[in-house]
């Protein structure tokens, strides 16, 4: 069993439709992102990243509780992190590839993404 993620709600589309963003991932892929998070906010933001891995206790990692400037701060701190890995080793690959795939395609589709 992995980690649920929780990214936020696209915008109302004339009510229809879900609004939740999120996607559950198997252990291997959370553990890659956690530690992504970790790695690119910790230091920089602790307050976005103690907000985002606050239910990690409950296997959530969750953006929803973030306002609209930290979660366009997040978004951009993290891709900051995974460009400026020069020679990228087999585990920050995977890190980028699931951060690609899975969770900047829901980010997108939030309704506080704010695009650079």
């Amino acid at each position: 069993m992995g980690s649920f993620f929780d990214i936020g709600c696209k915008p109302y589309n004339n009510n229809y439709g879900e609004r939740g963003l999120t996607v559950g991932l198997n252990r291997t892929a959370s553990n890659a992102l956690e530690a992504l998070f970790d790695d690119a906010l910790q230091e920089c933001h602790p307050d976005i990243h103690e907000k985002i891995m606050m239910f990690l206790p409950l296997d959530q990692i969750s953006f929803s509780e973030l306002s609209k400037e930290e979660f366009n701060m997040a978004v951009k701190t993290i891709r900051q992190c995974l460009f400026a890995r020069k020679e990228p080793n087999e585990v920050q690959l995977y890190q980028q590839d699931i951060w690609n795939t899975e969770i900047l395609p829901l980010m997108m589709q939030d309704e506080r993404y704010q695009p650079d």
